[in-house]
């Protein structure tokens, strides 16, 4: 069964240490990361983050990143971690007419968490 997230976007330097002090940070307001995904472009690092609290999150993050802002309402579904699970899940998008913007996952043992930013949220929430 599919829920709504809140999801953050991060953006700092991009300098060795920054993921340690994000997550520091977060640690130290007690804040427990669900879902991330970071990389770098053009000397700037990125984070869309999904974490159990967002509004505690963006506070602890405040000062030790360069912006945080509200992603909007993310996906979030948990899928059997097996050979074209998220294909289903990107099949029934598809025929809905729902376009997926943003995709990233995590997995642990025999499940898959699945974090979606799609053109309706909301309809993909309720499909999947």
């Amino acid at each position: 069964m599919a829920k709504m997230a809140e999801q953050l976007k991060i953006q700092v330097a991009d300098k060795v240490g920054k993921l340690a002090e994000i997550t520091d940070a977060l640690k130290k307001a007690g804040v427990n990361i669900i879902a991330a995904n970071a990389w770098v472009q053009e000397g700037q690092g990125f984070m869309y983050l999904v974490a159990d609290d967002a509004d505690k999150a963006a506070k602890a993050l405040d000062p030790v990143t360069d912006r945080v802002d509200c992603a909007g309402q993310a996906v979030c579904v948990n899928i059997p971690n097996t050979a074209g699970a998220l294909n289903e899940i990107a099949a029934k998008l598809a025929g809905a007419g729902i376009a997926v913007k943003l995709c990233y996952a995590t997995t642990a043992g025999g499940e898959a968490m699945i974090i979606l930013d799609t053109s309706d949220n909301t309809k993909a929430a309720d499909l999947i």
